[in-house]
């Protein structure tokens, strides 16, 4: 199953296998929920704080955040799903020449190389990288931020 094209209706959002389906192959897909509900959460909770400094109408901008959400995680969630297809066709090669070549990649491999460029996601470490080493909490502070800028009481 596909990615959804949208994931925010008005004050609606979907999260997790909902809008992004993950394949078992990276134990990813509930990690990838939990940083949706992490990056929504914060989002969420400090345009509350901002209503609570005299922000008019925030809940105006609930859409606005929502969206923001969506547009911040695509990135992320697209990699991880990418990533669990390709660990799919990585674990269910048929013995042959396509499992022979695989082999001889991961012979090939400098384990400790974060800038490996085996093109198997399960052998690159800078893959993994971007992968849980993605700070979505931060991230979602700094979209905030870099939002509320544009309000009058910021």
């Amino acid at each position: 199953m596909d990615e959804l094209p949208t994931w925010v209706k008005g004050h609606g959002a979907l999260l997790g296998d909902a809008c992004h389906p993950t394949p078992p192959y990276q134990a990813q897909g509930a990690a990838m929920a939990s940083e949706d509900g992490a990056v929504l959460g914060t989002l969420l909770g400090m345009l509350w704080k901002e209503a609570l400094r005299g922000v008019e109408d925030a809940r105006s901008h609930i859409p606005t955040m929502l969206k923001m959400y969506e547009s911040m995680r695509k990135n992320q969630t697209t990699l991880n799903v990418q990533g669990a297809h390709q660990c799919g066709t990585f674990f269910h090669l048929k013995d042959g020449p396509e499992a022979e070549a695989r082999d001889k990649e991961l012979q090939r491999v400098d384990w400790d190389d974060p800038n490996s460029d085996c093109p198997w996601v399960w052998a690159n470490l800078g893959y993994y990288q971007k992968l849980v080493g993605f700070d979505p909490v931060a991230d979602a502070i700094d979209h905030f931020h870099e939002w509320a800028k544009g309000l009058s009481t910021c």
